[in-house]
């Protein structure tokens, strides 16, 4: 059963940031199965890439040792969490872009805790970690009755 289908897009603007997806969850769910992607997973433009790098060292006062180029390629990172009826369900900060991720009595992927999956309101949050260029991501829960 789709209990959540949507896309969108991540900007420059929402790094660091968290993006609050609230979806409700009926009664009889056993499992969620959580799909999570988004792209590009790096900064694609190699001028934008190397005056990023440069900004960093500029701004942590890190000496430089060898040229920007050297620490290509910068990474975009979006991880999610997720929360059952206003409590901390767990998180997922993965390095892959594209992640599934399974919340059940039985089983749960690394970083959740398993469990019944209760009736209500949850939500799924993307923590931007990094967004070096704007991405696109789509994100879809499905609840298994069985």
């Amino acid at each position: 059963m789709e209990i959540l289908k949507t896309k969108g897009k991540i900007t420059t603007a929402n790094d660091k940031t968290n993006l609050i997806h609230r979806f409700d969850v009926p009664a009889g769910i056993k499992s969620l199965k959580i799909n999570f992607e988004y792209s590009p997973k790096t900064v694609e433009d190699r001028e934008k890439a190397i005056m990023i790098i440069k900004d960093c060292f500029e701004k942590y006062d890190e000496e430089i040792r060898g040229r920007a180029a050297d620490y290509l390629p910068v990474k975009n990172l979006v991880t999610i969490s997720v929360d059952e009826n206003g409590k901390y369900r767990g998180a997922a900060h993965r390095q892959s872009n594209k992640q599934e991720h399974i919340i059940s009595a039985d089983f749960a992927s690394p970083g959740f805790t398993k469990g019944a999956v209760s009736e209500g309101e949850w939500d799924i949050v993307l923590n931007v970690h990094y967004a070096g260029c704007n991405m696109d991501y789509i994100l879809e829960i499905e609840g298994e009755t069985e």
